[in-house]
């Protein structure tokens, strides 16, 4: 597995999907009508990437085996007291390349760009249904360090 940096064309349909499917989860995480996490989804999005590929301090990539895009990695850089850390906003692999291990191998190649680039460590958010990240994720060494919880009443 190996990364390289996003191409434009990749990165419009990414966005497109990305903001769709960010909706989806926020919806049931939230507890939000589909009309207004779509305007978050598509509002964070807005903010966090105001330049698109050449948003400052934001690194996207595609993920590539044998030639062929199996996935995409997106991190943040940031200043923390103890130096610079990785934030991790989207890691997938393509439906059709999932269950071969490849969530793994492109976490491993995310964390080796990640300390290429300064980064001493790296963090991220899960929503707490995602099973199979999370697994991934503890199985790479990841800690808790916040947790919400809800309850219906």
């Amino acid at each position: 597995m190996s990364l390289r940096p996003m191409t434009q064309e990749e990165y419009d349909a990414w966005r497109e999907q990305s903001v769709r499917d960010y909706a989806a989860d926020i919806a049931t995480s939230r507890d939000l009508d589909p009309e207004s996490a779509m305007a978050q989804s598509a509002g964070e999005f807005a903010q966090l990437l105001p330049d698109g590929l050449a948003s400052t301090n934001m690194h996207l990539w595609t993920a590539v085996v044998d030639d062929e895009a199996v996935g995409m990695g997106w991190i943040e850089l940031r200043q923390r007291a103890s130096g610079v850390s990785a934030w991790i906003y989207d890691i997938s692999v393509d439906a059709d390349h999932r269950g071969c291990g490849l969530g793994r191998g492109l976490l491993d190649a995310l964390h080796a760009a990640a300390r290429d680039l300064g980064a001493t460590s790296m963090a991220l958010n899960v929503f707490g249904d995602n099973t199979t990240a999370i697994r991934l994720y503890e199985t790479s060494g990841y800690a808790v360090t916040a947790q919400q919880m809800r309850r219906e009443l």
